[in-house]
């Protein structure tokens, strides 16, 4: 397979992309230039998204891919279209599929697929009649199939960065057993011993001697095959959620500094905006006060004034006063006394004493003045019992003058205010901070996590009730008759057969795979070159182990490798799996440096990427393949080479000729 042209348009940094990518037979190696955020990811993604679509399924997904500076000035759809051309029956074919996604009406995404192939046209879209779509869809998928399958697509278009990350969990052997399987070719042969498996067992059900020996025998069977199933569907899941643990991995714990980095700086805009609430508070309350002052002058001010001006006199009043109710207290009350008067008067008629005509309520007031004194005498009798009050509580009230502390409270409101801009410019700078990032896909990631968890426990359950099954199963006694059964004895033959073959094959495989191995190991694992004395790979597909030998006979355990010398580990394999694998695809490595070393740079530059392919496309900043010290090293093997150069007014990616300025001599 050989990608000859990518064309993206609107799709995320691209606003037009339209780049011949073909290289020439000795000059494999496509370079491509940028720095962070400058599109190269994208332009990975693009590549991919025109192999094996977009997974856009909502409007928001629409959205978020489309080219911001599309809308308003472009019509609001995406289109990938890719050039490539692949051997089919040792005859070249061209391709171009083309990809397009469009919001219908009703603002729901829809997909639109063609493929040309050398003139043949295969269409199917989301509208399609569903019989119509599946024939031509089918087709499409047979063709990418046969130049790159989806499940194998991560092996030759990859992230270095996270190439080391198929060394833990023991996915190594995974990725061996996959390529072995699937890209070398052979894996008809285990399901030919999968189904010589069920043949026999069918078979065996037949020749039991009772029929419910049968009956249980064949349930047996039927649970197991079950449960076989349920096993195989659930290491699939186990393995489509470690693939996403591993391609998300980074993005989660960006995610989740991100998210907490909002939230401090959330935490920190609520508490400036508290600030400035606060003075809202304290100015309301700064008025209400001021407003009280001016209404009750005269009380904060001029009483208390008085009150210091006539505070003598004031008590030389009320101590007269208190002076005669204390006087008054002491003598009887006029009723009293008027009771006694006349009981007096009544006592002088009876014994004949002429009282002639005296008044009993002259003679009252005449004896009460007599014990009270002159009232008329007293220097401030002129006042009335309510003003005497009025003074009284002049001189026992308190007074506080406000004005000081409202003065001191205006100071300070000033001082808050000249400080409020500040603080407004700081909450909008905080608010920009904010990327307002969606992240449903840390849920997703934590949830994939507590899946692989779960997916790992019922798998262990299943095999072990398996063995169980198959223990009961092989208990049954096999009725054999005096005539030969040469249908039963060729089934018993075939399963080990099938087996046979498939680990013969690896055998094959496994000697060349370990040869090239050994070799690149050599040239391009620093830590050890020159040093590797074998690699091995088991020779049963059941039970697969990889392992490298040191010249001193020693184990080289991986998990004991830095994150460097994994990488390259991973490179040297899916390199030597490229080379005898059934397929020929490109490679397409993203932050092709990953995490190597100076020492390990040199040799992966010099040795390992001009050897991979016929068709390797490089992804790099200028801090990875550095124009000064590395491009020597491989300009000799570059077809083409291109900047990707980031507009961030326009919101677009512009695609220069040369590596950071730098054009290549051919």
């Amino acid at each position: 397979m050989l990608i000859k042209r990518i064309k993206a348009k609107n799709f995320k940094t691209y606003l037009k992309l339209d780049l011949n990518i073909q290289t020439d037979p000795d000059l494999p190696i496509i370079l491509i230039g940028g720095a962070n955020g400058g599109g190269k990811t994208t332009f990975f993604e693009a590549i991919y998204g025109a192999l094996y679509g977009l997974k856009i399924n909502t409007e928001l997904q629409f959205r978020q891919l489309l080219n911001a500076g599309a809308i308003g000035h472009e019509e609001e759809k995406i289109v990938l279209e890719l050039h490539f051309s692949g051997m089919v029956l040792n005859e070249e074919q061209n391709y171009v599929l083309t990809r397009t996604y469009i919001l219908n009406p009703e603002d729901k995404p829809v997909e639109s697929v063609r493929l040309n192939m050398n003139g043949t046209i295969f269409q199917f879209g989301t509208a399609s009649p569903p019989a119509h779509r599946m024939e031509q869809e089918a087709h499409v998928n047979k063709i990418i199939k046969a130049n790159l399958p989806q499940e194998l697509s991560h092996y030759f278009l990859f992230d270095a960065m996270e190439a080391g990350s198929l060394l833990k969990e023991d996915r190594l052997s995974k990725v061996i057993q996959e390529n072995i399987e699937n890209v070398m070719g052979f894996n008809k042969f285990l399901h030919f011993a999968e189904a010589a498996a069920y043949l026999l067992e069918s078979h065996t059900a037949q020749k039991l001697e009772l029929e419910n020996e049968k009956a249980e025998y064949l349930e047996l069977l039927r649970k197991k095959r079950e449960l076989d199933e349920a096993v195989k569907k659930l290491d699939i899941d186990l393995q489509t959620s470690l693939q996403y643990s591993v391609a998300n991995k980074e993005i989660y714990d960006n995610l989740k500094a991100g998210l907490s980095q909002e939230k401090t700086i959330k935490a920190k805009i609520d508490q400036l905006q508290q600030q400035i609430d606060n003075f809202h508070e304290r100015e309301r309350n700064f008025r209400n006060e001021a407003d009280n002052f001016t209404r009750n002058f005269e009380q904060h001010i001029s009483l208390p004034k008085l009150k210091d001006a006539l505070k003598n006199e004031i008590s030389l009043i009320l101590k007269e006063f208190l002076k005669r109710e204390q006087e008054e207290q002491e003598h009887v009350s006029e009723q009293y006394l008027n009771d006694i008067l006349k009981k007096a008067i009544d006592f002088l008629r009876v014994k004949g004493i002429e009282v002639k005509s005296l008044k009993l309520t002259d003679l009252t007031a005449y004896v009460l003045a007599q014990l009270t004194g002159n009232s008329d005498d007293l220097q401030y009798n002129f006042f009335e019992p309510s003003e005497v009050k009025a003074l009284q509580n002049l001189v026992n009230s308190t007074y506080v003058n406000p004005f000081i502390g409202i003065n001191q409270q205006k100071i300070e409101l000033e001082i808050s205010a000249q400080q409020n801009p500040r603080i407004k410019t700081q909450i909008d700078e905080f608010k920009q901070q904010i990327t307002g990032s969606d992240y449903s896909l840390m849920l997703a990631y934590e949830n994939n996590e507590k899946k692989i968890k779960t997916l790992e426990d019922e798998i262990k359950e299943g095999k072990a009730e398996i063995a169980k099954l198959e223990k009961r199963i092989h208990q049954f006694d096999i009725q054999t008759s005096q005539e030969p059964d040469p249908k039963y004895e060729a089934l018993q033959k075939l399963q080990p057969f099938f087996k046979k073959v498939a680990n013969t094959l690896l055998k094959s495989k496994k000697d060349q795979l370990e040869a090239k191995m050994k070799t690149d190991l050599n040239l391009n694992l620093a830590a050890y070159k020159d040093v590797i004395d074998r690699v091995e790979l088991s020779e049963d597909l059941t039970d697969l182990s990889f392992k490298i030998y040191h010249i001193a006979g020693n184990e080289i355990y991986l998990n004991h490798l830095n994150t460097a010398s994994k990488q390259v580990v991973v490179q040297v394999l899916l390199k030597a799996l490229h080379e005898y694998g059934d397929y020929d695809p490109p490679v397409m490595i993203d932050t092709v440096m990953g995490v190597l070393d100076e020492t390990s740079r040199t040799t992966i530059l010099e040795s390992y990427f001009p050897e991979l392919s016929h068709q390797t496309i490089l992804l790099s900043s200028d801090s990875e393949i550095r124009v000064s010290k590395d491009l020597i090293k491989i300009e000799p093997f570059i077809s083409k080479a291109f900047t990707l150069k980031r507009d961030k007014e326009l919101q677009k990616t512009e695609v220069e000729e040369g590596y950071f300025g730098h054009l290549i001599q051919q």
